[in-house]
């Protein structure tokens, strides 16, 4: 009876990831990217990696004007990405309009948990879910699959930044501010 219940929990998990968040929703012209796009679950995320450039270019933006208030889809459509986030973002949406559940994933740097300091260390990962491998981690932005990212912590796990509460530069430094806290609670016994 155990067993089966753990298996829904993470059937019921899995199910989760594929659904869309607030800034992930999947539109027409996703789903049409997504439809060019076939394999195994490791193609299709190498396949949706290698296509990044081809979608969006980087660009530098004001911090104030995009930082965590775009979509997957404007992103899409302005054509650029910011940084981490962004890439993730479009990442995700493309990997479960393809049918792969995809987590977002942010993390801090261990050593600004440790030691502070003025800039905040985070970076954007995905989890992508295969049935073989279980979760599988995914960095976007540097365009490749790989292993757990080292000297980082997990913050949230979500659909997207704003489905974990992260909605703009203010709302981040907040949330990590007392997830700073806690963690320093927690890691100094």
């Amino acid at each position: 009876m155990d067993e089966i219940e753990g298996f829904e929990i993470e059937e019921n998990e899995i199910e989760k990831y594929l659904s869309s968040g607030p800034q992930t929703q999947v539109t027409p012209e996703i789903n049409k990217i997504a439809s060019e796009i076939s394999g195994t679950v490791l193609e299709k995320a190498q396949n949706i990696l290698n296509r990044g450039s081809s979608l969006v270019k980087f660009q530098d933006y004001n911090k104030e004007e995009v930082f965590r208030k775009r979509t997957a889809s404007q992103i899409l459509q302005d054509g650029y990405i910011t940084g981490c986030t962004d890439a993730a973002l479009l990442f995700i949406t493309l990997a479960r309009a393809s049918g792969i559940p995809a987590k977002y994933v942010e993390t801090i740097n261990k050593e600004w948990l440790e030691n502070g300091g003025d800039q905040i260390g985070g970076h954007i990962y995905s989890q992508i879910y295969d049935e073989s491998r279980g979760w599988i981690w995914v960095d976007p932005m540097g365009r490749k699959i790989d292993s757990p990212p080292e000297n980082r912590v997990v913050f949230k796990e979500g659909l997207d930044s704003w489905d974990i509460g992260i909605n703009d530069l203010d709302s981040l430094k907040t949330k990590f501010e007392e997830f700073k806290k806690q963690w320093l609670l927690e890691n100094s016994k």
